[in-house]
């Protein structure tokens, strides 16, 4: 199963942006939306996330992960692998590291939980997703920042605020 990023209908520059560089460092693929009802993506993708946007920018993730019917809601702002590093870095090797720091231990679970099954986990990956606390103990909650080696990458996920929820049929 390969990871699959899409957006909220008529998405902005900056949310077509963000969703290729989400792709680019999951080794993922982007899915253009169109018109496509959200039932009928997700009866063709068991888990898909999917990035809505605020006053044009994105501000949601959503996490669909339709056999278990949970849903993982990140209210989020962003910074662009073009803003982070200053060029498109891509995962060809496919794989990623996640790490968690500090408090975020707490949500190691729900989201290894949501990648494994798409095979993407490696130890051994140069790619790393880190989870990092607010060193301000303020808003955001928490920061997922990619690297590749030591080097920050990007995109930046600041999230401001995180669900779980379940969906219905």
């Amino acid at each position: 199963m390969e990871v699959v990023v899409t957006t909220s209908r008529k998405p902005s520059q900056r949310t077509r942006s963000f969703v290729k560089d989400l792709a680019r460092v999951l080794g993922g693929k982007t899915l253009t939306r169109g018109k496509t009802p959200l039932r009928e993506i997700l009866a063709n993708y068991p888990k898909v996330i999917i990035v809505e946007e605020y006053r044009g920018n994105p501000g949601k993730l959503k996490f669909y992960d339709v056999e278990k019917n949970k849903l993982i809601l990140l209210f989020i702002s962003v910074k662009l692998q073009r803003e982070v590093c200053g060029r498109n870095v891509e995962n060809r090797e496919g794989k990623i590291k996640m790490e968690f720091y500090g408090d975020t231990v707490n949500y190691k679970d729900l989201f290894y939980d949501f990648f494994r099954d798409f095979n993407i986990l490696s130890e051994d990956s140069s790619f790393r997703m880190c989870f990092e606390d607010n060193p301000r103990d303020e808003e955001p909650l928490f920061y997922i920042q990619f690297y590749r080696g030591n080097r920050k990458i990007g995109p930046l996920i600041a999230v401001k605020d995180l669900r779980v929820l379940e969906i219905s049929s």
